[in-house]
């Protein structure tokens, strides 16, 4: 049965600001955990957009449009980890003006560790909930990050 524009309403609101202070609230704490580490929340976003790029790598204005951060912080990020040997930078054949980002070996063994590091407090997190409920959410963050994806503004 359909619900009622003024409920259909009211759950768009309150959906719209659950997941509005669920991203901060979530980002804010990934942020401090990844502090102690000596690295941004946005810098772990284009190392983990570059390391999902696989080995041909990607540009950085594939890594802008990707993770939704400026261009120049954007190349700053690789610029720094370039210099601390974790991912490549190549010209383009065709046009220098294009680089194309890959990940090194030791920049995919520091993105694991990071990741290692981030894995007990996502387990803290969902400790209480049994596994179809975590799937369930999974697939239904998925579904929707997917959406978000191919309607972007």
């Amino acid at each position: 049965m359909p619900q009622a524009p003024k409920l259909q309403m009211t759950t768009a609101m309150a959906l719209a600001q659950e997941l509005g202070l669920m991203s901060q609230i979530y980002n804010n704490r990934l942020a401090n955990l990844l502090k102690a580490k000596d690295i941004t929340y946005p810098q772990y976003e284009v190392l983990n957009f570059i390391l999902r790029s696989g080995p041909q790598g990607t540009t950085i204005m594939k890594i802008t449009e990707g993770v939704e951060i400026l261009q120049p912080a954007v190349t700053k990020t690789v610029n720094k980890f370039v210099k601390r040997g974790l991912l490549l930078s190549r010209a383009d054949s065709a046009d220098k003006r294009v680089k194309h980002i890959s990940i090194t070996p030791e920049g995919a063994a520091f993105i694991g560790s990071l990741q290692a590091s981030l894995m007990p407090d996502v387990l803290t997190c969902f400790e209480d909930w049994d596994t179809e409920r975590t799937e369930k959410f999974t697939q239904e963050l998925g579904q929707f990050r997917r959406w978000l994806e191919e309607n972007r503004l």
